[in-house]
């Protein structure tokens, strides 16, 4: 039996969509191992500091030295290169050696560097260049992500396996209505759902402007994330009164918000796959998203697609679906039924059908 060996330093890391998937992922790679085939064994491997939260996870653990972070997976992850396979699901690789199965989510860090500080940016294209050299294989969520890691000359194109991601726990989770209480809000009244960031790529301004127009007026949009009202004020923005700062909301939350929305907004100039999009199709929000990155790919002809810079079209797209209830319950019977092919099953089983063919090879 060979052994399919997780980084599971990922657990140390904030809930970001990177770190949702390696969960999600890693998880789903042990149940499709103990299911489907008796050719794998499937071990998290953690640093000692992270040993109480990968025993959360329902899979095999295993304990690995004395170091923990960067330095455990640079220094100690690579002594176990001769015992199995080690698969890393987060856009980090360890510098030494060959053989390591990296999952690269996006090539932001190329296409998006004003996003990033000057070391992070350094630090993860290094990580990027390194885990696609030859002997190194890599995964990644989409054709997009695919296409944009070749163009800048990452990676090999018959090294490649595109493993797209499903619903993150929103999909699954109950709702906590609670939350229009804490924001004070009417959830009868119609709304929208987006992402709050700061970063320029994420391109939260264009949102900003087709709210602010008159025929979006009496309808509201709700950023839930990091970013509040005054940080956008203070670097610049507009930001209309329709226009509510939810902080960070849980899994329930952020559930009970798709349930009851009109649309997820996802503006993007640049995305690896676009989680929300997907989250907020299984809910039966429709997904307003830009025509960039692999947004056009998740959604399909299940969403509605407009260009970034200019708000009009959104605007347009999100009045109609308010006005014309018809053809917004198609879109959202067509976005619940998109979002359904995308399980982690699935991608399981993609995974191991690379997996498979890159053991036989080393």
């Amino acid at each position: 039996m060979r052994k399919l060996l997780i980084n599971g330093r990922f657990l140390s890391g904030d809930p970001t969509a990177v770190n949702v998937v390696a969960r999600e992922l890693s998880t789903a790679l042990f149940e499709h191992a103990t299911q489907h085939t008796n050719d794998w064994k499937v071990e998290l491997v953690v640093p000692h500091t992270l040993v109480e939260a990968a025993h959360r996870l329902p899979m095999p653990v295993r304990s690995l030295g004395r170091l923990s972070g960067i330095a455990w997976e640079q220094l100690e992850l690579p002594r176990l290169r001769n015992e199995g396979v080690i698969l890393s699901l987060f856009n980090t690789v360890p510098l030494y050696g060959r053989g390591y199965i990296t999952m690269l989510h996006d090539a932001h860090v190329m296409n998006s560097p004003e996003s990033y500080r000057p070391l992070t940016r350094l630090w993860r294209e290094i990580l990027s260049r390194r885990a696609g050299c030859k002997g190194n294989y890599l995964l990644t969520p989409s054709e997009y992500s695919k296409s944009s890691l070749l163009k800048h000359r990452v990676g090999l194109r018959s090294e490649f396996g595109i493993v797209p991601n499903g619903p993150g726990n929103v999909g699954r989770a109950d709702p906590d209505h609670g939350v229009f209480d804490r924001l004070k809000f009417d959830p009868a009244a119609p709304f929208c759902v987006g992402l709050s960031s700061m970063l320029p790529h994420k391109n939260i301004k264009v949102l900003f402007r087709a709210f602010a127009r008159p025929e979006l007026a009496h309808i509201n949009l709700v950023l839930f994330g990091k970013a509040a009202r005054e940080d956008f004020v203070a670097s610049g923005h507009h930001v209309p009164d329709n226009v509510h700062f939810s902080g960070f909301v849980t899994d329930e939350e952020l559930a009970a918000l798709y349930d009851r929305a009109l649309a997820v907004c996802v503006p993007s100039r640049e995305e690896g796959f676009g989680m929300p999009a997907l989250e907020g199709m299984a809910r039966g929000a429709i997904a307003v998203v830009s025509t960039c990155g692999a947004l056009p790919e998740v959604v399909g002809d299940a969403g509605l697609i407009a260009d970034p810079d200019r708000p009009e079209d959104i605007a347009a797209h999100i009045f109609r679906i308010a006005e014309d209830f018809e053809y917004a319950n198609l879109l959202k019977m067509r976005g619940r039924a998109r979002a359904k092919t995308f399980t982690w099953d699935a991608s399981a089983a993609k995974a191991f059908g690379y997996i498979d063919a890159w053991a036989g090879q080393a």
